[in-house]
């Protein structure tokens, strides 16, 4: 019994030594991480790209568009798949998921089948060159001293009509404006009106739309076409014989982000953004940080609210016009309060808002 205790504990020193042999080499060799998925082939991208076409409708003319629209289509997964893989890092010891550099991300939508020039020259359309910056009256602050709320989102008030789609008719500008005016006659009225974008892109005896988004007289906020009545602006009967009366319109005072949410409180209001990277032409939610310029801004869209995450985030709401399968069901949600007094993408260079 005595002779058989040195033998084990020999044999325990020798497994403990053998345990400790392994540590160095684990430590310097840690597990790989598993490999990316195997890049599709060809055949397999086709098949997406088919069921994609079904999805969204799309037809070509010839085989020499389809091949064309094909390529471009698999440009722009590939880009949304180096985007995603290149965002996401290994989580750590301790860590409960995978995090992102960024704070947004993207995913295929019904523009990938163009490229990034073919979707800005279609679906943006504000022309800042057409004299629309210029036309607006002079600004006017709100007392820098109001109440503020911390948190506004005039959906949660039904103020914002669902999200609309401008089709390929740069159009842009007329969607935005006429959501700042449903949202000012729902808070007046009490009644939710949808407007008709197509019927403010009508020049006068004229049929069809009218890109770009340049103004002329008689015209409120963008673009909107309005009759002068007994010494107030009234927009023209839009949709069931309903209307909504204007008195005219207010610039918020530019590059200033206070100023902004201060009209924000108060209303939904109208901002020309960048919208020409590809990060934002395949965003699919989170908060938007850009790439992006401050100073080139070539969309409209409908700030309807603003609010802090709860990781502290602060961000605008915006009402898109591209569908609600684009974005967070047709909203991008914008870096609020940066350092930059354009704000994000330029939000803050040129908002406004209908006044009654």
């Amino acid at each position: 019994m005595a002779s058989s205790k040195p033998s084990y504990y020999l044999s325990l020193l020798f497994s403990i030594a053998c345990l400790l042999s392994l540590l160095p080499l684990s430590a310097a060799n840690p597990s790989p991480s598993p490999p990316p998925p195997c890049e599709k082939s060809d055949k397999e991208m086709r098949f997406l790209f088919s069921r994609w076409m079904a999805q969204y409708g799309k037809a070509y003319s010839c085989p020499i568009e389809h091949e064309k629209r094909y390529q471009i289509w698999k440009d722009n997964s590939n880009f949304i798949g180096s985007f995603r893989s290149e965002t996401e890092i290994s989580s750590g010891v301790g860590a409960f998921a995978p995090q992102t550099v960024t704070d947004s991300f993207v995913g295929m939508n019904r523009f990938g089948d163009l490229t990034p020039g073919e979707f800005a020259e279609q679906f943006t359309g504000f022309n800042a060159t057409g004299g629309l910056l210029h036309a607006a009256p002079p600004p006017c602050p709100i007392p820098p001293d109001s109440w503020l709320p911390c948190c506004v989102d005039w959906r949660s008030s039904g103020a914002v009509t669902g999200v609309k789609f401008q089709r390929s008719c740069a159009s842009c500008w007329a969607f935005a404006a006429a959501a700042a005016i449903e949202g000012l006659n729902k808070i007046r009225t009490g009644e939710l009106v949808s407007l008709s974008e197509q019927r403010l892109q009508r020049r006068p005896g004229r049929h069809g739309a009218r890109p770009g988004g340049r103004p002329r007289r008689r015209r409120v906020g963008g673009g909107v076409p309005v009759h002068r009545r007994q010494g107030r602006l009234r927009v023209g009967k839009l949709l069931s014989g309903h209307s909504a009366s204007l008195s005219g319109f207010r610039a918020v005072p530019p590059n200033d982000e206070r100023q902004l949410a201060l009209a924000v409180a108060r209303q939904p209001v109208t901002a020309y953004i960048d919208a020409g990277a590809r990060e934002f032409m395949f965003y699919k939610g989170g908060v938007y940080r850009g790439p992006c310029s401050a100073e080139r801004v070539n969309h409209a869209v409908a700030i309807v609210g603003y609010c802090e995450g709860f990781g502290g985030d602060k961000y605008w709401i915006a009402k898109n016009s591209w569908g609600s399968d684009w974005g967070e069901q047709g909203y991008v949600y914008l870096a609020k309060d940066v350092w930059w007094p354009q704000g994000t993408c330029g939000l803050a260079t040129s908002p406004f808002y209908p006044t009654a």
